[in-house]
């Protein structure tokens, strides 16, 4: 082991690159130790810290949790970024918890590696973030509340079920209705299937109705072929149509081939 962190140490990239890919899964905590202090050193190349991130990340040693989550605070993006890549196969409290609060960061690449990595790990987020995610579908910013929406979907947790019917039906951003029209078909209640029909038919958004479709698949109503149909049939947008028929031949169904031309 001493010979890997003198790799890691190398003054050569190509040794240090090498060796940071052999990192990868490390159950000791020297290394972990090297690769952490390399995460967040903005000496070295983004290329070579993120190798470092991606080396950690799937390391399970509970010892990474307390070297990562005060990078999270980090005045720098890329840092809090790597943070939340590394993280990934952390799942303890404390960890769930910080990623959470990493999907309301201003930085985008922070919200979605802080995403990524809580779904990664369901069993703990199901286990100690559900309230949490819950909060911050009324957050104030549309591209914190669909991340937490879509982590919620895939939690399966019924106590997600009316937060997000309601965002579904009164969020006036386009962005969290779909977000929240995807978890409700991930989450897989049929007492959602009413209000994703109703958004199938009538959201101004084609995006959202495109995603209803796909949750009309997902949830599989008994009804949900003529729901499907109906909406090939009346709905003019190329990209609805075609996640209309997916959803149709998802379930079992024969459908005629749709031409996608883009959204909108």
């Amino acid at each position: 082991m001493t010979e890997l962190i003198e790799q890691l140490n190398s003054p050569t990239s190509e040794v240090r690159h090498a060796a940071l890919v052999a990192s990868g899964g490390t159950d000791e905590l020297s290394v972990a130790r090297v690769l952490a202090g390399r995460l967040a050193d903005a000496k070295y190349t983004e290329p070579e810290r993120q190798l470092a991130a991606e080396a950690l990340a799937k390391s399970t040693l509970p010892e990474i949790a307390a070297m990562l989550l005060p990078e999270l605070a980090s005045e720098s993006p890329f840092t809090r970024t790597m943070a939340a890549m590394g993280l990934g196969g952390q799942c303890c409290g404390g960890t769930v918890k910080a990623l959470v609060l990493g999907l309301t960061d201003p930085v985008n690449t922070v919200r979605n590696w802080s995403e990524r990595s809580l779904l990664g790990m369901i069993p703990a987020v199901q286990q100690q973030g559900i309230e949490a995610l819950i909060g911050l579908l009324a957050h104030s910013v549309a591209l914190s509340r669909s991340p937490a929406a879509r982590v919620l979907g895939q939690t399966h947790d019924d106590r997600a079920l009316a937060p997000l019917m309601a965002m579904a039906k009164d969020d006036p951003e386009w962005l969290s209705r779909m977000g929240a029209i995807k978890a409700l078909g991930d989450l897989g209640n049929l007492d959602a299937v009413e209000l994703v029909a109703q958004a199938m038919q009538s959201d101004p958004k084609n995006r959202v109705r495109a995603a209803a479709a796909e949750a009309i698949g997902k949830l599989r109503p008994a009804n949900a072929e003529a729901l499907l149909r109906a909406v090939l049939e009346a709905d003019e947008d190329d990209g609805v149509q075609k996640m209309a028929g997916e959803a149709l031949r998802s379930l079992g169904f024969e459908v005629s081939e749709i031409n996608d031309d883009g959204w909108e």
